[in-house]
């Protein structure tokens, strides 16, 4: 008897026996399902919460001045637009700009509310990538001092704006000394609004320009604590900021009162957290296919008690004992092997339905569906081979007597 006999025989059993063949299934779809959903949500989820949070800059790096207590500086030691040109001219540098912000209540109608501004010049949009939902970026004519014009994040227009477009209209911005009206010209997506609720009770946010709000906090010197700088090629970041490092220690002041330090190095670690749990989570997922293969195991023993005289009659009749135990080992791989495949289908439209309440889209990997496959058949295998060998050992004249 060769493999595709006992594999059309094998077939034809488990037609045989529907029920039996479902409940072997079950526990394996319920595994890989419970897999897969684990591994595809979480991974929409995180790439979800990242996504937006990377496009921040991850070839981005920080210049700041080192004010941790115990250490002191000068007015000299402030960066200045001088360093900033010199920086831009390093080889592998694509933009910087400096950082600047101011806090303010804004109020529109009968809503006030906390606002965050942050100044921002033409190269900050470089290492920033805001997407824009409604207006533009400010023009370049716009970065000036007397620039009365902001950008708001769209969770702020929502709130200030219900219903309405928010372009052309004006807001008041109440500073501790005076009362700014600018003109909104630009709504862009809230890059943490990915964290749902995080977002709740924080301040509106906003772009203005950086000369204008030096202008509002009385910089005119145009002197700064901190600089963002964007590499070229993210791979060649540590590079530039060598390079950065050896240009601050040319300006005569101490060089070790400058920090140069990647803004990514958080989002690695915050990434890092995101894959453990998504790991644990899917371990803990991973237990089920391990009770759905001894479910295997015990569907599979009582298919031998059942079928000890039809193993004793085919045992009579010339059947060797490597054939019967071929062939339920056949058997029980068919099962684990198109019950993972159910399961993976079951587990990714599953992933896919809660992926709309939660507002995530699931990522399947290739990888993850092979593995689980794989793992699936293998339990077929591992778990088939004792009911397999338990029947292959049967004695014909035993088996027969059998009521």
């Amino acid at each position: 008897m060769d493999f595709f006999e006992l594999l059309k025989l094998s077939v034809s059993n488990l037609f045989s026996y529907k029920v039996r063949s479902f409940l072997t299934m079950l526990g394996i779809i319920i595994g890989i399902a419970a897999v897969i959903l684990m591994s595809s949500l979480g991974a929409g989820i995180k790439e979800n919460i990242t996504g937006d949070l990377n496009k921040l800059g991850v070839s981005n790096f920080e210049i700041s001045i080192d004010t941790s207590p115990g250490q002191t500086y000068k007015t000299d030691d402030l960066l200045t637009s001088k360093d900033i040109e010199k920086i831009k001219s390093i080889e592998g540098v694509e933009a910087v700009t400096p950082t600047s912000s101011t806090f303010a209540r804004i109020s529109v109608n009968d809503n006030t509310k906390m606002f965050q501004g942050t100044g921002v010049t033409e190269d900050y949009f470089k290492i920033s990538d805001y997407t824009v939902l409604k207006g533009r970026k400010f023009l370049p004519s716009e970065y000036r001092k007397d620039g009365k014009y902001v950008m708001i994040d769209h969770i702020t227009a929502e709130e200030l704006y219900p219903g309405e477009n928010p372009i052309g209209k004006k807001l008041t911005l109440n500073f501790r000394k005076n009362s700014q009206t600018v003109t909104v010209v630009g709504v862009y997506k809230n890059p943490y609004a990915s964290l749902g609720g995080g977002t709740e009770g924080m301040p509106g946010m906003g772009l203005l320009p950086n000369n204008y709000l030096n202008h509002i906090n009385g910089n005119e010197q145009d002197k700064y604590t901190e600089l963002q700088v964007k590499a070229t090629d993210a791979n060649d970041m540590n590079r530039v900021m060598e390079a950065v490092k050896k240009s601050l220690e040319t300006r005569g002041s101490d060089p070790d009162i400058y920090n140069v330090s990647s803004t990514s190095q958080g989002l690695d670690e915050f990434n890092n957290i995101l894959n453990m749990l998504s790991l644990f989570i899917s371990g803990v997922a991973a237990i089920s296919l391990f009770v759905g293969g001894i479910g295997v195991m015990n569907i599979m023993l009582v298919s031998v008690t059942e079928r000890i005289r039809e193993v004793g009659l085919r045992k009579a009749i010339g059947a060797k004992t490597v054939h019967i135990l071929v062939q339920f080992l056949i058997e029980a791989i068919i099962l684990t092997f198109f019950g993972g495949i159910i399961g993976a289908i079951i587990g990714y439209l599953l992933a896919l339905l809660i992926g709309i309440f939660v507002g995530a889209t699931p990522i399947l990997s290739p990888v993850v569906v092979f593995v689980c496959i794989f793992v699936s058949t293998m339990i077929g295998l591992v778990f088939g081979v004792y009911p397999a060998k338990k029947a292959a050992a049967l004695e014909p004249m035993e088996a027969l007597r059998v009521d």
